[in-house]
């Protein structure tokens, strides 16, 4: 059953937002700090970019088996765990004596990063009041958002003044006190009992998980396509200097903050109505994008990424609550989790790499072409699957009952 109503669960799932804005941040890190960590490690700039790449594929390799093994694990246990080894990543990052040292250290917190995003919206889920999971969920995935607004922006400035090795150790000090917090914050949260099955049934895997699976794919693909190249985006866009892109990353995160506010508040009323205003807005925004690199409008494009940022961050809200609506509860939820963010991953990987691609041999506007189309294609996946973005009519297990600790 799900847990009870209670305001006693807010720390806990700010605590959970808190890990989430250190993942984001962490993963994210070389987006802000490419060409200082190109230069200190001696590697050209797409190298540093490939470190996402390396990132994203290690995340949808290791994690189905490692969801596999730790299926039986209490939730409480698993979550601190990915914490405390998003921490060592980040200290180990810091000291890295050279670029294969870094690749090492950052496969230490991609082996646990599927884990924990597969898991983290169950977790929330099953802390929420009835009828309030995507408001639990939008919470913990603020994260994300506050991740674009101050995470990126600060440890991008932090990395400039400083040294990029300061802004990955200060990262792992914060993931370090943010693993105490979840130890004492987060209460036990045994694993449900399977749900049964019948013979020859796959748990976890069907028509509507593939769809949204499908959706997902098309809709990051496209994002980190142009995403992966905001730097160069702003710089056509807008102008070169680091304190533009700076901005820029934080004018596209307080919107983002601003999306997950409003889709918290309106998902659960109209789960297939929010997701296509959603796509609908961030295939705007990059036609937009593209018009304002084609015309030299840096207001167009300042309004085009404010409108990206409000709209992609919710995304993951909008599709991982369906993904947990479409599954019976438990372990199935977990799996299913699981296999959306593996999806995403791949997707970002093949994002950045496609997009590195159309950069080089084209521009940058024609990446956004790219995204908006892919955008597109997304879109029409939610239009002809009204059936998978069915609003929840009644508490479902997600993954255990939550008690005291």
């Amino acid at each position: 059953m799900s847990t009870a109503p209670s305001r006693a669960n807010t720390p806990a799932l700010l605590v959970l937002g808190a890990t989430a804005f250190i993942y984001v941040t962490a993963e994210t890190l070389p987006v802000g700090l490419l060409p200082e960590m190109s230069a200190d490690l001696g590697v050209g700039e797409s190298a540093i970019g490939l470190l996402l790449t390396f990132y994203a594929y290690a995340v949808a390799v290791i994690t189905l088996p490692l969801m596999a093994a730790v299926k039986s694990w209490d939730r409480r246990k698993v979550v601190v765990i990915t914490a405390g080894a998003l921490a060592v990543s980040q200290l180990v990052s810091a000291v890295s004596v050279g670029y294969p040292m870094l690749v090492g250290a950052r496969l230490i917190c991609a082996a646990t990063h599927g884990v924990f995003w597969a898991v983290v919206a169950p977790v929330a889920a099953s802390l929420a009041a009835p009828g309030k999971r995507a408001k639990a969920i939008a919470l913990v995935y603020a994260g994300t958002s506050l991740a674009l607004v101050a995470g990126n922006p600060l440890t991008a400035a932090l990395g400039q003044w400083t040294h990029w090795r300061v802004a990955a150790a200060t990262l792992g000090v914060v993931a370090l006190a943010i693993t105490v917090a979840l130890t004492r914050l987060l209460p036990a949260l045994p694993v449900a009992a399977p749900v049964a099955t019948t013979a020859g049934s796959h748990p976890g895997i069907s028509r509507v998980l593939v769809l949204l699976c499908g959706i997902t794919f098309l809709a990051a693909l496209g994002h980190f396509a142009g995403y992966t190249y905001f730097a160069l985006v702003v710089g056509e866009g807008i102008g070169t200097s680091g304190s533009v892109l700076s901005t820029m990353l934080f004018v596209y995160g307080l919107a983002g903050v601003a999306g997950i506010w409003l889709i918290g508040r309106t998902y659960d009323r109209g789960p297939w109505r929010s997701t296509i205003v959603v796509l609908t807005a961030i295939t705007t925004a990059l036609a937009a994008l593209v018009l304002a690199l084609s015309t030299g409008s840096g207001v167009l494009a300042i309004v085009a990424v404010a409108l990206w940022g409000m709209a992609f961050t919710t995304i993951p809200v909008c599709i991982q609550s369906a993904v947990l609506h479409s599954a019976p509860g438990g372990a199935a939820a977990d799996r299913a989790s699981a296999i959306y963010v593996v999806t995403f991953q791949v997707a970002i990987a093949t994002g950045a790499l496609v997009g590195g691609g159309i950069v080089d041999a084209l521009s940058v506007t024609a990446v956004l072409v790219f995204a908006a189309v892919t955008m597109l294609l997304a879109l029409l996946g939610v239009l002809a699957g009204r059936s998978a973005f069915t609003a929840p009519t009644a508490p479902v297990p997600v993954v255990a009952t939550a008690s005291a600790p």
